[in-house]
């Protein structure tokens, strides 16, 4: 993956180039952000730039043999470590080594997976996965061979949080002291989860959550989407590339638009039991993703709301109806109702991930605004 290729983080990707122009990688470096912010992708792409054989001030070359080879994922001296378990295909024991064929496919597919797609993609979703002992053996013998063709040799460890206690004194020492030219690529989404012993022998370079600005920009420019659809997306996951991903992959329309929003709460405002059912109807026929999208999108006119009433209106990036709106529904979002609204949405994601009945699901949670919503504010 190109530097050009990821979304937002310019100015961290210039440190980060400045970094091997003036020789000052270090030799570990713990790339920490949450699993939104495009940790997983920046780390790539700061592999390919360390070893492209003709790199330029902003990016790497994209065409020498070491980017052609990087292009599959497939360098010599490029090692991926990351979790796994055993599967129906790997029965007995598990390694990075075996399931190196999966995770090349997943990340060519999409360099911004996420730790559950990572899960998905190996079959173990109810499966605890973990950096063991045998890839910490493999990593020490990686490290006793000379590097191919490129001057550095670059170890790559995926979610470092995983490394499983036993195995973590193998790792000490190399990490303290590894061969000349060897770098560690370490990315992970929780630094309290990390072995101290381990952590105290890394570099941090904390990756925020991109801004929304960014976002829209990255799925205009680089996915190719027209200009409302990414507006639209951005601003429901704000900054989560991740879930912005998931919805531009999506072929159906979006379901988290302002005027289905606007047609629910009146239903449930006047508990209209039967305008209610109606809108569930034309609701439920798109996916999950969609409707996951939609109680996102939700959360985020709740927090427009707040800003209303708390007189900070310069915080509302709405426009005309949508302004309008808010400033005839805020009353009914306050001080008194907004953590449980907030909890029932969350509720409704953590539900629909679980496979619920969409039906039943938004049923139930319209009847439960209502009496939210006419609460006394007093």
């Amino acid at each position: 993956m190109l530097f050009s290729q990821v979304i937002g983080h310019s100015d961290l990707k210039g440190r980060l180039i400045q970094k091997v122009a003036g020789k000052r990688t270090g030799h570990a470096m713990l790339l920490l952000g949450p699993e939104d912010s495009g940790a997983l992708a920046l780390g790539l792409g700061f592999a390919r730039y360390v070893l492209c054989r003709d790199r330029g001030a902003e990016d790497a070359c994209g065409k020498c043999p070491s980017c052609l080879k990087l292009d599959k994922l497939a360098h010599p001296d490029l090692h991926f470590f990351f979790p796994t378990a055993p599967n129906q295909e790997h029965k007995m024991n598990a390694s990075s080594r075996l399931f190196m064929k999966s995770w090349r496919e997943a990340l060519l597919s999409n360099p911004y997976i996420s730790w559950t797609d990572w899960l998905e993609q190996m079959g173990i979703e109810n499966k605890q996965a973990i950096i063991n002992t045998e890839d910490c053996n493999d990593i020490i013998r990686v490290l006793g061979m000379k590097s191919y063709e490129s001057p550095y040799r670059i170890i790559f460890i995926y979610m470092l949080e995983k490394l499983y206690h036993a195995a973590a004194p193998k790792l000490l020492k190399v990490l303290e002291e590894p061969p000349g030219n060897t770098l560690f690529i370490m990315v992970s989404e929780n630094k309290d989860r990390i072995i101290n012993t381990i952590l105290s022998r890394t570099h941090i370079t904390r990756v925020p959550l991109p801004s929304e600005k960014d976002v829209y920009l990255g799925l205009k420019e680089k996915f190719g989407l027209d200009d409302k659809k990414a507006q639209q997306i951005s601003f429901i996951t704000g900054g989560s590339v991740t879930e912005a991903l998931k919805l531009c992959r999506n072929d159906e329309d979006l379901l988290a638009d302002f005027d289905t929003f606007r047609e629910w709460m009146r239903a449930c405002f006047k508990n209209d039991t039967g305008m209610i059912l109606k809108w569930i109807e034309n609701t439920v026929r798109s996916g999950r993703e969609n409707q996951k999208a939609f109680f996102q999108y939700g959360l985020k006119i709740f927090r427009m709301c707040l800003y209303h009433n708390y007189n900070t209106t310069g915080l509302i990036r709405l426009e005309d109806e949508e302004r309008e709106f808010i400033g005839k529904f805020a009353p009914f979002v306050n001080h008194r109702n907004i953590l449980r609204i907030v909890e029932e949405f969350n509720q409704a994601i953590m539900h629909l991930e679980r496979n619920a009945n969409s039906r039943i699901l938004f049923a139930d949670l319209s009847f439960r605004l209502h009496a939210l919503m006419h609460e006394k504010t007093s």
